[in-house]
């Protein structure tokens, strides 16, 4: 019988010491990372082609108001704010009759500027002066300098909006019939 203890004492001693072992051992973990990498599609604006009425020829000045809608972007994802600027060229003729003059910028006024609406994005609060705002400062004047028409603070304004503006274009006595096209220039740019 000593030789069967024995030999049950060597087994409870092996598999005493295989469970030892196999709790040294542990469980085996695996660490894993997932990665996302969110890129921004930077600033944009502009306004949308602005027809005036047509008007008829007239002896004396004659003002033509309209609206432009402006359109302002930010995916940039920086939250370091913007400013849109507007400036305008001189309306320049052409036409059949010869002896046309161009319109001066100076002619061309911005005359109103609506509170800016979201159309995606963070949400504009006049009271709260969250998101982007008229700056306070009215922007009012002739474009023949730029004119800052809307601006967003550091920590708002991420997203797309539009405003409109009212505008008037101011035409000389005894313009001559034709066209009078002129460029809008539409500038966005970071920090407020």
């Amino acid at each position: 019988m000593d030789r069967l203890s024995l030999r049950n004492r060597l087994a409870i001693g092996l598999a005493t010491s295989a469970l030892l072992m196999a709790a040294a051992v542990g469980p085996t973990l695996a660490v894993d990372t997932g990665t996302q990498t969110i890129t921004g599609s930077g600033l944009t604006a502009s306004v949308a082609d602005l027809g005036l009425v047509d008007v008829a020829y007239q002896n004396a000045a004659q003002d033509v108001t309209g609206t432009m809608v402006l359109t302002a972007a930010d995916n940039t994802g920086s939250a370091a704010g913007w400013n849109v600027t507007i400036q305008s060229s001189a309306f320049v003729w052409s036409g059949l009759i010869p002896g046309g003059t161009d319109i001066p910028a100076s002619a061309f006024a911005l005359t109103t500027a609506a509170a800016p609406v979201v159309v995606s994005g963070q949400a504009v609060s006049i009271a709260a002066a969250t998101g982007p705002q008229v700056p306070a400062a009215a922007p009012f004047g002739t474009l023949n300098t730029a004119r800052k028409v809307l601006h967003a603070t550091a920590a708002y304004g991420a997203g797309t909006y539009t405003q409109d503006l009212g505008v008037t274009l101011t035409i000389p006595a005894l313009s001559r019939v034709g066209t009078y096209t002129g460029t809008l220039t539409t500038t966005i740019s970071s920090a407020p």
